[in-house]
């Protein structure tokens, strides 16, 4: 009884949208730190809740202006993360520029060295919903990055990967690629 009247209560005041303003109020103040420790605007697009983790020294982050990020990102910066023009992701993208030094001969799992590797995600890449980028990878020109997938190694320009770890599945049409590259047809 007492349960039922709260939740017809909160829900007359509809104190969901108030937390949902709170939220967004405070992922903002949040935004705004990253992109003055970042010295670059970082456009967001929501797709479900208001979260997004930018960790290490900022300093090292670069995203071009045409880019986005999404709900769930995490990018640890410290080893140097660079994101082209017109980059598109789902959400849930999680990006390592960090790695431990797990070939030590003294110590296991790993020693306290850290490998900094800088991964570089070129111009008009598309990576889908909860892709993981490991540290020292280049993602190519045009690739696209199919959903869950692990990215382990260096990939091609204009190539369709899937998979842990991604695996090239085929190619886009490259001189389609270009053409719309050329003519300026970009999304």
């Amino acid at each position: 009884m007492i349960i039922s009247l709260i939740f017809r209560f909160s829900v007359f005041l509809k104190l969901d949208s108030v937390n949902e303003k709170i939220r967004k109020f405070f992922f903002l103040v949040k935004l705004k730190r990253y992109e003055i420790q970042s010295n670059q605007k970082i456009n967001f697009v929501k797709q479900g809740t208001y979260d997004l983790s930018l960790l290490g020294d900022l300093n090292f982050f670069k995203i071009h202006l045409t880019s986005h990020l999404k709900s769930g990102t995490t990018i640890e910066c410290t080893g140097g993360v660079e994101i082209g023009k017109y980059f598109h992701t789902g959400k849930g993208l999680t990006i390592f520029s960090t790695n431990h030094n797990w070939k030590h001969t003294n110590k296991i799992p790993y020693d306290e060295k850290i490998i900094l590797e800088k991964v570089v995600i070129k111009d008009f890449v598309w990576l889908g919903a909860n892709v993981t980028v490991v540290p020292g990878v280049t993602i190519g020109e045009g690739a696209v990055v199919g959903a869950g997938s692990v990215v382990t190694k260096n990939i091609p320009p204009c190539s369709v990967v899937g998979g842990n770890p991604a695996r090239i599945i085929k190619y886009r049409d490259k001189a389609l690629f270009y053409k719309l590259k050329n003519d300026k047809a970009f999304f």
